[in-house]
């Protein structure tokens, strides 16, 4: 069914595709024009005025900056990165420009530290130690962590894994358990507020720690404020029938744009909070006994400031956060529900059946459309886009299509060799591009690991062991409201990380390798237009450069800046070797 045009609505000219085979307030009004007029997501008024001021980067979890990133091949030195070393597993961490000084805070795994940037290192002005309860737990200082990274190292570049699962185990710093104690209690997502305060939130509690003086770059961090979330916002039962976890954890964070912090739980609850007290305002459950979130969510400017786009593993969800901090799923208010494929709960690789994506929003400047996209739960996921305002006039939906409210859905298909396409990261959106990457390794490749825990496997996945391989590249044809598949690459392996769009470059950067070979890491680049490698930094089995876990991100000037599993790192390209390029080769040496 060819589906009427949106009165009002221009028609584009059809967007060519490449081949690769390899009611708001006035404030809010004016806070959040400027960034809708240039094509770009609203900035929050109640976060800090930066493209990156939480885990998605922005409220529109497009994880996306307009920040140029450059290109070019690079292998990595000693003078290549600064590096601050994390606790354990440290995730978070935000920059702003405060008083003519670049400023960051990182969450190093126990702690809040606040930094400069000065003559390329980084210089710790305060830190806050968060309440925890971790038995056994030593603290090491720098150069401790520098001999395990580099023992650590030893052990990947002679392919040991037994040695290195007994290494991991006896450390001290509880390596073993370092993910699921920063799941547990430290911080898994987080926010950056206006006056570069931050705010944390673990399975079942919240931290928020504010600058003493917020316009001061060197001022010193105030006392951590604790809350416990309540008790009945958690369903054991449900989440342990449900996913691989054993009980009910807060697993998404944000602000809506009218103030109010949100929390959502694996059980299918979200509630909102006051931003300052933490004290709970309200409380929405999914209605379904089935129903989940695995997942984060997306806020908006839209319904009064309200809207939360939310998905469990059946539904896409529109909530309506309303001025006194009420929930509402209410149509009267704004506020819609769809069905979309919830497929089937796989043995491995995801938390549950449905979408394995936080919603992400897409469309953004005057006259494009609105929409907001997942990847669905069938067995070769499609990439799916829903109308996220009104529908658009005489539209009378797709046919076979579970609900109106879907624009249109695109099988992810990476060819005969990989019958399952599923994914755990978020699509990452720039402009009306869509970028996917598969999170499943082919069922041969899946073997049993030699020790415990999340840390063991994201170390030794891309060293010792093949990444899953599999990106592809859409694009949103506003002319004929349709996916369009721009491009494909079967070889490239990815670390379970998310990465992003640099809009200044048109490029995609991941973390990940070239082939389906273990041996190293890179940090790669590829043009959002044709799929080409345009950037790459080989940092080898160096585990201090393997972002699995967290999300690659850049800085204000374009410098890769994110956290690993090691710790804080920020990339200088012009201290690093060039690569060299090798005819034939896509991939250019660094020996």
């Amino acid at each position: 069914m060819v589906c009427a045009r949106k009165t009002g609505k221009p028609d584009g000219a059809a967007i060519r595709t490449f081949a690769v085979r390899m009611v708001a307030p006035p404030l809010l009004g004016l806070l959040t024009a400027a960034a809708a007029q240039a094509g770009e997501p609203a900035r929050n008024p109640f976060l800090a005025d930066s493209p990156n001021n939480q885990s998605h980067w922005n409220d529109a979890a497009t994880d996306s900056t307009p920040v140029r990133v450059p290109r070019g091949h690079y292998c990595m030195t000693a003078a290549g990165a600064a590096i601050v070393p994390s606790d354990g597993l440290g995730i978070p961490a935000y920059g702003a420009k405060l008083g003519g000084k670049q400023v960051y805070w990182f969450f190093s795994g126990t702690a809040l530290r606040k930094l400069h940037f000065v003559d390329g290192r980084f210089v710790e002005i305060d830190r806050r130690p968060i309440r925890q309860d971790l038995p056994g737990l030593v603290l090491l200082d720098d150069a401790a962590r520098h001999r395990q990274f580099e023992a650590i190292r030893a052990f990947l570049s002679a392919g040991d894994e037994a040695g290195l699962a007994a290494y991991v185990a006896a450390q001290p710093n509880r390596l073993a358990s370092a993910v699921e104690d920063q799941v547990d209690q430290g911080v898994l997502y987080s926010l950056f507020t206006r006056d570069h305060g931050f705010i944390g939130g673990n399975a079942r509690g919240l931290v928020q720690i504010d600058n003493l003086d917020p316009a001061d770059p060197s001022s010193r961090l105030g006392a951590p404020r604790y809350a416990s979330l309540p008790p009945e916002l958690f369903d054991d039962d449900r989440v342990r029938q449900g996913t691989f976890f054993a009980r009910d954890a807060a697993f998404g964070m944000g602000m809506t744009f009218n103030g109010y912090l949100l929390v959502s739980t694996l059980g299918g609850r979200i509630a909102t909070f006051d931003r300052t007290s933490l004290k709970q305002v309200a409380t929405w459950t999914v209605p379904d006994p089935d129903e989940l979130f695995t997942n984060g969510f997306a806020t908006s400017e839209e319904a009064g400031g309200g809207a939360v786009y939310v998905a469990s593993n059946r539904r896409m969800y529109r909530l309506v956060v309303l001025a006194d901090g009420t929930i509402s799923a209410d149509p009267g208010r704004g506020a819609w529900s769809a069905e979309y494929d919830r497929g089937e709960r796989l043995p491995v690789g995801k938390i549950a059946d449905g979408t394995g994506s936080t919603p992400t929003l897409m469309g953004f400047g005057p006259g494009e459309d609105k929409l907001v996209v997942l990847t669905d739960g069938a067995r070769k996921m499609r990439l799916v886009a829903f109308w996220r305002d009104g529908l658009p006039r005489d539209w009378r939906g797709r046919p076979g299509l579970r609900s109106p409210r879907i624009a249109d859905q695109i099988e992810v298909d990476l060819g005969p060799e990989f019958p399952i396409v599923q994914s755990e990261q978020s699509v990452v959106v720039g402009g009306r591009t869509a970028f996917v990457m598969n999170s499943m390794l082919p069922p041969a490749e899946v073997k049993p690991y030699p020790g415990k825990g999340s840390f063991l496997r994201g170390l030794l996945l891309g060293a010792t062991r093949p990444l899953p391989r599999g990106v592809a590249m859409f694009r949103w044809d506003p002319a004929r409201d349709r996916w369009q598949s721009a491009w494909r690459r079967t070889d490239i392996g990815t670390v379970a990380t998310v990465p992003f769009y640099s809009g200044g470059s048109r490029m995609v950067v991941l973390n990940g390798t070239i082939g389906s070979k273990p041996g190293g890491l890179y940090q790669l680049g590829l043009d959002a237009r044709t799929g080409r490698l345009v950037m790459s930094i080989a940092s080898g089995n160096d585990p201090r450069f393997n972002g699995a876990f967290t999300g690659v991100k850049a800085d204000d000037d374009g410098s890769l800046l994110y956290t690993t599993m090691f710790g804080l790192i920020r990339f200088d390209v012009s201290h690093m070797k060039p690569a060299r390029t090798m005819p034939g080769l896509e991939l250019p040496r660094c020996d």
